[in-house]
């Protein structure tokens, strides 16, 4: 990147005066406890998520199964049709039909940025995602150490699980594979106490956890949208005395499911994107 197309992105964010500085990294090296402290904390928060994503896809699906299997009775038809209850939320509707488009998985960034597009060896995009977070200015010194499409996605992650750290960017740092390293021939980090089967397998467990979190993460915003739709047009149901007697007694069931629909869904963090 030329001094011409840096200066607009140095001006504007709020990190630039740590990449003209001195980006090392910091002087002391993370030890054992702290390493596995902070790599407990990241891979709970993740499983968390990822469960309530999952809790939260089940219960969407639980509304659609009802309304497909309610939709099947011509009395229940004709029931919404009198009630002025014919037209319901378009994404409901493509759901329940199948018409709902697949989200496409996350996947690791793979367009690789020249050292030409880097400022002070941070790639701008990274600039971007923290540029609303209070950043320790040896974290850069950090994010050096992997190319800029890891850069990217470890600030996507962090971001994601609100820990803009630096034991979180040196946990994400240790656990990149050799192939992500800005240099592949730099030697692994060591951590007195945990053997390099060991290291190698936490490595596994945090690319999968990552990779299921931005899944998670990023289908979590459509599906919540998608339940509250719905849940604005059960609510509309639910106020309707006919619908209520016709459903508790005949389909206890979907009933159920159409108050379990009804339920607060809680808020989680979406990971942001460049």
């Amino acid at each position: 990147m030329t001094q011409a197309e840096a200066s607009p992105i140095l001006k504007s964010s709020r990190h630039a005066i740590h990449l003209t500085g001195d980006l090392r990294e910091p002087a002391r090296t993370l030890k054992k406890y702290p390493f596995v402290k902070t790599y407990r904390k990241l891979t709970d928060r993740m499983r968390c998520f990822i469960g309530e994503a999952k809790a939260l896809r089940e219960r969407l699906d639980i509304v659609v199964q009802a309304f497909r299997q309610l939709l099947a009775v011509d009395m229940f038809r004709d029931l919404l049709k009198s009630e002025g209850f014919v037209l319901m939320p378009a994404t409901l509707a493509d759901r329940i039909v199948g018409l709902t488009a697949p989200i496409a998985e996350a996947k690791p960034n793979q367009s690789e940025t020249t050292s030409k597009q880097l400022i002070g060896g941070i790639c701008p995009e990274v600039l971007e995602l923290l540029q609303d977070c209070v950043v320790p200015p040896k974290m850069f010194g950090l994010l050096r150490q992997v190319v800029p499409s890891r850069q990217i996605e470890i600030a996507q992650l962090m971001v994601a699980l609100e820990r803009v750290k630096l034991n979180t960017a040196r946990v994400f740092i240790a656990l990149t594979p050799q192939s992500q390293l800005a240099d592949p021939s730099t030697p692994r980090w060591q951590f007195a106490g945990i053997d390099a089967v060991r290291l190698t397998a936490m490595e596994i467990e945090f690319a999968e956890l990552s990779q299921e979190f931005r899944n998670a993460a990023e289908r979590w915003g459509s599906w919540s949208l998608e339940l509250v739709a719905a849940r604005g047009y059960i609510n509309r149901l639910m106020d309707s005395p006919k619908v209520v007697r016709y459903l508790a007694p005949r389909f206890p069931e979907q009933f159920a499911a159409f108050q379990q629909g009804l339920e607060t869904t809680p808020r989680f963090p979406v990971l942001e994107n460049p």
